[in-house]
């Protein structure tokens, strides 16, 4: 890291990494699904945090003793791609590890059947709409949610729509995907709406043949907001939130 953590950083990033841990061996040994939440409000470093955490995940950490993952894929997910610009350009500030190729853009054409570990990927709402490139061949409903994620033709000048390539990289047991949510309350819509699948909801929970994200990480201003968000996605009773 570049930056020195401040001694509420390095409690709220050695949580982090602790808890995710005991996620991926619950995930690995018993096909668990997890939930981990982040409360980090406006100004408080959330971004220098996770890089630390995303840093140990790939790269382990004597300073909070952790051995890397080798298999580790990280999605990191907002809806303002605009947000993943400036979160890119904030990890590469805050850590000399990440190289421009480990901070990846999905944007059309994105022709890969997995994803790789050790990169972190970039996914926004909009890169998931039925009219993107990325996902051009699936079915949707008329609220732009989809209905089915393997059927279909693929993309233009893609083999694979990104549903697959999710799909794909979570099925490979060498792999282990953490998706982190940033301002994780946004994207699910409100309970009223609950009845109407959105495109976060079916990237959490999966569907028609593809499974679920198996660690969810959210960044929120509380861990209310997170916990809610994972209610409205009816992910609270397939998913242990640690």
């Amino acid at each position: 890291m570049k930056f020195t953590l401040k001694s509420y950083q390095s409690e709220a990033v050695d949580d982090v990494l602790k808890t995710l841990e005991r996620a991926r061996d619950e995930y690995r040994s018993k096909g668990t699904n997890s939930s981990v939440a982040l409360s980090a409000t406006t100004g408080a470093g959330k971004t220098v945090m996770a890089a630390a955490v995303i840093e140990s995940l790939f790269w382990g950490s004597d300073k909070f003793g952790t051995e890397p993952d080798p298999g580790a894929v990280v999605i990191w997910f907002s809806d303002d791609p605009s947000l993943n610009e400036q979160t890119k350009d904030r990890l590469r500030q805050a850590s000399e590890k990440f190289t421009y190729d480990q901070l990846v853009t999905i944007k059309p054409p994105f022709s890969r059947s997995k994803l790789e570990p050790g990169k972190v990927y970039f996914l926004n709402t909009q890169r998931l709409s039925k009219t993107s490139l990325l996902t051009r061949g699936a079915s949707v409903d008329d609220e732009g949610a989809f209905e089915t994620m393997s059927s279909g033709a693929t993309p233009d000048l893609q083999g694979w729509t990104i549903w697959q390539t999710i799909g794909n990289t979570i099925d490979d047991p060498d792999l282990t995907v953490y998706m982190i949510l940033d301002e994780a309350h946004r994207g699910f819509g409100t309970r009223k709406n609950a009845d109407k699948p959105t495109l976060v909801r079916r990237l959490v929970n999966g569907g028609d043949g593809h499974a679920a994200m198996p660690i969810v990480w959210g960044i929120s201003a509380t861990i209310g907001d997170f916990k809610t968000a994972m209610e409205d996605a009816h992910a609270d009773e397939s998913r242990r939130a640690f």
